[in-house]
């Protein structure tokens, strides 16, 4: 029985058995062997689950008295019944069901629990109904109950049917003794009853069965043989006579029924022999009253014994004979024979064929070429083979060629006694999913008989669209191999697209359409279907390659909205074959959003529609590389350099080339202040190719300042090359295009990079760009490094003529080693006086200093007070004179002078600055400021109204305002 999908409960058997079904039996089976249905709740603490109930048994049919094995069988079912959790399974409750179907008594009851009894796995439960209805069948002399269960019980111990069973062999040994009990009392006290029941053992043994291990049969027919001890019987089988020995022999000559009863339904040889034998042996005379239809039957059980009797039986009469058998009924009976086990009935078949079965139908001749006896085969090969093939017909000498025996005669006389177009077209192909030799002969046929290509691709996808050639392999790899030898455009576009998802052919298939060229046939419908088809995994590669031929699928039947459906997909494998098609194929008045169907796009449409694609704010990112991919892949200049284009090898041709007007300033310029890094970088991108041709590289300042990178870098590029003869002009600047107050403000930029690329800047072109007004606003920065800059720069391009005493010409060489760039003139002050005075000018008026650099994790600062930005140009100037006497020669009586102010902060810092002075320099002129700091000898500096120190200086000081600027225009 196939098992079924649902499990089987008790109530579904229950439901049966009161219905009186004639599929209680099978059910019942069925229900026993599935497995036994997990439990809802793991059992509690202690408790004996069935499993563990099963080991018990086990255990106490190991103990060594039967006494012992009792009581702890009885003590594990009582502690296993006795538990309510968890409850024993609900199969124990078909005992009882099992004896109320047999106290019944229904027809269609008694036949299923014949049917439990000889299969159904004795297991608990059914064992115990089994067992309750076999004492029920002895007490009641139930004949046919009886036998059934003696077999069963004889035939488990010999060869257990099943591998399921809980009950032990010890049980089962003692049922069979049991029922040979049963038996040998029935002969002794009834022995008019004793052959029915013996006959309704022995009739239920089946040809499979190992008749030497049991017990219950060889004493039937062996019992005063004595070939016997306690536990089995010796000597199998008797091979001779088997009534010499049998039990209760007095008991079998009362009369022939039960003999020949068990002649016409056992299923076993030796069974039938024992009733042959008996028949002989005791009523030779009922063998001569036998009827016709008697025999009839003993001719169609597949027993030699039974058949060998029956050819004994007619050869001996002659009422009987072979020219009577037609007119008695019996011709169809001895025919039957022809399949016989027995090699005397094969020949008496065969010798009444010939002579009097001419017309012996062609169809049973065909099975007996099956036969597993070669003297059947060669009767009905050479049967066959004396008889018209033309009136057999070409259909049946094609089945004649899987058999060795008439192949070679069936091959000639379809090649000879047909004409090519008496075999229709289904008869092939039927050749071509036959057995091996047919296949052989089709090939062979349609070799010899058809020019190549004469059959046509039609007869071949007929084959492949047999349902046969699912389980055939063969009959499908020559078929492939004729057909793959067809264009794809005579083979025809839809076959081809179903056969893609059609998993024994579908690969071979997919290679014919790599190859193919065109496809004339090909449909709107069919490339929706392959449009379809991408959405598998098993047709996705096949469906793209064909798709991506423009040969087969042109630009216009995929239209560009799947395709852009498709490159929006998150599947790298889809949005690759969309983007790679789109560049490839798609021209820009494609994109025209209100191109007509089958119509021409207009360019410039097509063209702001891309850039919206690329650029546009609600666009995805994949949809977003893609237009960036094809703007780039088609601009003019960028186009042929680009990953992409190189890839697909795209053709760098003007006509395909967007003009480069399309990149205007006004599209490209805002996108490079993006969020999207990906817009960013495609605008850096288009705008260092086309930033000159915009007129826009004066605005690269406006650049630097930015907070990406790629966009930085584009001002950093074009600076910082600016005058480099080996620059690309058409991304740097000339030194004419240099902005002194752009590059100058580069230095309070945000950004660190800017500001170190200004102050590069002004040290590289400082002649073009600086100025002593510029450098006392660089000294107000709130970057320290600005402001250090600024005052090496006063020094070193700005050293007056009149060099100060003690400056030599090596102090002079090493402030060249430590400056990477040698002394510029670049408008020197008269002499050392002037420069003093400038400087005085700077320190005296310094407003409020400019807020620093945002942290990383803190707003902008608070905007420095004057006090605060003063004290960081005299740490400046502090520290640039620690370094350089020369510089300290100048700056020490200026850095006095401010010691006298009335700022605490300010002349604390200047003093503080003029000991590290002292230190640095020994020998220096600190204008009256002795070594402890005291003893101020300089003038007081004034404040103005704004709380400021003044620009003018009192009594001890220079007697005149300070200059802005030296009186040569330096």
């Amino acid at each position: 029985m196939a098992s079924s999908p649902d499990p089987i409960d008790i109530a579904n058997v229950k439901q049966l058995a009161a219905s009186g079904s004639p599929g209680l039996a099978e059910i019942l089976v069925a229900y026993l062997e599935q497995p036994a249905p997990a439990p809802e709740a793991p059992p509690r603490e202690g408790a004996l689950t069935f499993p563990a109930f099963l080991r018990l048994l086990s255990l106490a049919q190991g103990m060594r008295t039967p006494e012992q094995r009792r009581e702890q069988s009885t003590d594990a079912w009582k502690r296993f019944l006795a538990q309510l959790d968890p409850a024993p399974p609900p199969r124990l409750e078909l005992a009882d069901l099992l004896v109320r179907v047999y106290e019944e008594g229904t027809d269609a009851g008694r036949s299923a629990l014949c049917e439990a009894a000889r299969s159904a796995p004795l297991v608990f439960g059914a064992w115990g109904g089994l067992k309750r209805i076999y004492k029920l069948a002895e007490a009641r002399l139930d004949a046919a109950l009886f036998g059934a269960l003696a077999y069963r019980f004889d035939r488990e111990v010999a060869e257990p049917l099943g591998a399921r069973r809980e009950v032990s062999r010890g049980t089962l040994i003692y049922m069979r003794r049991r029922a040979w009990r049963f038996l040998r009392e029935l002969g002794r006290s009834v022995p008019e009853l004793y052959p029915q029941f013996a006959v309704e053992v022995l009739r239920h043994y089946t040809p499979d069965t190992r008749f030497g291990g049991l017990w219950v049969a060889n004493h039937i027919w062996a019992h005063r043989a004595r070939k016997y001890d306690g536990r089995s019987f010796h000597g199998g089988v008797p091979p001779g006579d088997m009534t010499k020995h049998r039990a209760f022999d007095e008991a079998w000559r009362r009369s022939p029924d039960a003999l020949m009863r068990l002649l016409s339904e056992c299923q076993a040889d030796p069974p039938a022999r024992f009733a042959i034998q008996g028949l002989r042996k005791d009523f030779p005379e009922a063998l001569r009253d036998v009827t016709p239809a008697w025999l009839g039957r003993l001719a169609h059980r597949p027993l030699a014994s039974a058949h060998d009797f029956l050819v004994e039986t007619l050869l001996g009469s002659p009422e009987l004979h072979q020219s009577k058998l037609r007119s008695l009924g019996l011709h169809d009976a001895v025919l039957a024979l022809l399949g016989s086990p027995s090699a005397k009935a094969r020949a008496f078949a065969i010798e009444y064929g010939r002579a009097h079965a001419a017309d012996l139908d062609e169809e049973r001749l065909a099975a007996l070429l099956s036969s597993e006896h070669r003297d059947a085969r060669a009767f009905a090969a050479s049967t066959l083979e004396g008889r018209s093939p033309r009136a057999l017909g070409h259909a049946f000498l094609g089945r004649l060629l899987a058999f060795d025996e008439t192949r070679a005669w069936a091959a000639k006389a379809l090649s000879e006694r047909f004409d090519r177009a008496e075999l229709p077209e289904p008869f092939l192909v039927d050749m071509i999913y036959g057995e091996r030799e047919q296949k052989r002969w089709a090939a062979a046929y349609l070799k010899a008989k058809y020019r190549p290509g004469e059959l046509g691709a039609g007869f071949w996808v007929r084959v492949l669209d047999d349902p046969r050639h699912e389980d055939d392999d063969g009959a499908t790899r020559t078929a492939l191999d004729a057909l793959g030898k067809y264009p794809a455009a005579a083979i025809g576009t839809p076959w081809l697209l179903g056969a893609l998802t059609r998993k024994r052919i579908g690969h071979a298939v997919a290679a014919w359409l790599r190859k193919a060229d065109a496809l004339p046939d090909l449909t709107a419908e069919d490339v929706e279907r392959l449009k379809g088809l991408v959405f598998s995994a098993e047709t996705r590669a096949i469906a793209l390659e064909v798709l991506g031929n423009p040969k087969i699928v042109t630009p216009r039947q995929l239209t560009l909205p799947w395709l852009l459906a498709l490159a929006r997909r998150a599947d790298p494998a889809l949005s690759g074959f969309a983007r790679g098609y789109l560049l490839s194929h798609m021209k820009p008045q494609d994109f025209d959003p209100g191109q007509a169907q089958g119509g021409r796009g207009d360019r410039e449409a097509g063209i702001a529609r891309l850039f919206a694609l690329a650029l546009g704010e609600k666009e995805p990112e994949p949809m977003r590389a893609f237009a960036q991919a094809y703007l780039r892949c088609h601009h003019p200049a960028l186009g042929p350099e680009q990953a992409e284009a190189k890839e697909l090898g795209l053709k760098a041709d003007p006509r395909a080339m967007l003009p480069r007007a399309a990149f205007s300033a006004e599209r490209i310029w805002p996108a490079l202040s993006d969020e999207r890094e990906d817009v960013r970088r495609f605008a850096a991108l288009i705008t260092r190719a086309e930033l000159r041709a915009w007129g826009y590289q004066t605005r690269v300042y406006e650049l630097a300042h930015s907070d990406a990178k790629e966009v930085r870098n584009i001002a950093f590029d074009a600076l910082r090359k600016a005058g480099d003869p080996s620059a690309d002009p058409a991304t740097t600047l000339t030194l004419d295009e240099l902005d002194p107050a752009q590059v100058f403000a580069l230095t309070e930029s945000l950004k660190k990079s800017a500001r170190e690329l200004g102050l590069s800047l002004i040290l590289k072109h400082y002649a073009r760009l600086g100025g002593p007004e510029r450098l006392g606003w660089l000294m107000q920065s709130a970057d320290r490094e600005v402001r250090l800059f600024a005052v090496r720069m006063l020094w070193e391009k700005h050293r007056p003529r009149d060099l100060p005493p003690g400056w030599s010409a090596r102090a002079a060489r090493r402030e060249a080693r430590a400056t990477a760039e040698p002394p510029e003139d670049a408008g020197r002050f008269a002499d050392v006086e002037a420069l003093r005075s400038f400087l005085r000018h700077v320190l005296s008026g310094i407003p409020g200093g400019r807020s620093p650099e945002a942290g990383d994790d803190a707003g902008p600062r608070r905007r420095l007070s004057a006090s605060e930005a003063k004290r960081h140009v005299i740490e400046i100037v502090r520290d640039l004179a620690v370094e350089d006497a020369a510089f300290a020669a100048l700056a020490a009586p200026v850095l006095a002078e401010f010691t006298g102010s009335i700022a605490k902060g300010e002349w604390q810092a200047c003093l503080a600055a003029l000991m590290r002075l002292r230190r640095a320099h020994p020998g220096l002129d600190l204008g009256g400021i002795g070594e402890d700091g005291a003893g101020r000898s300089a003038p007081r500096v004034g404040e103005d109204g704004a709380g400021r120190s003044s620009p003018s200086v009192s009594e001890g000081g220079a007697g005149r305002s300070s200059p802005s600027v030296s009186e040569d225009g330096a």
